[in-house]
């Protein structure tokens, strides 16, 4: 099974950096000729997009639901704890499923990762 970390940077909105990295991630989901295991970890301004309740409006995406087709479909979604605390984002205000991670994980799942994706 091929093992995939992707790390994104970029603000939910704003920019369709994050966007496409979750577009991205979910064809990997839905295309994939083989299983494959995913983690996103979102860090610096990506980390708000895993604040729950978030409107949209007058957008034709949400990346809100992105995230929770990705949590349902197994991908581990972690948020960095420096840069959620810089945010003040706590555990309670992120989408169901979404994890608070350090940097100790970040390394250990970039060292057992086949590929690393940053954007």
């Amino acid at each position: 099974m091929t093992s995939i970390l992707l790390v994104a940077h970029d603000s939910p909105y704003g920019s369709e950096k994050l966007y496409n990295a979750l577009r991205i991630a979910l064809a990997m989901q839905e295309h994939a000729d083989q299983p494959i295991q995913q983690k996103l970890f979102l860090m610096s301004d990506a980390a708000v997009a895993a604040l729950s309740g978030q409107q949209t409006p007058d957008l034709s995406y949400h990346i809100g639901q992105m995230l929770e087709i990705l949590l349902a479909q197994g991908v581990k979604v972690s948020v960095c704890r420096t840069c959620a605390e810089a945010r003040g984002l706590s555990q309670e205000r992120l989408i169901e499923g979404v994890t608070i991670g350090t940097l100790v994980e970040l390394t250990h799942d970039t060292l057992a990762a086949d590929k690393v994706i940053h954007i």
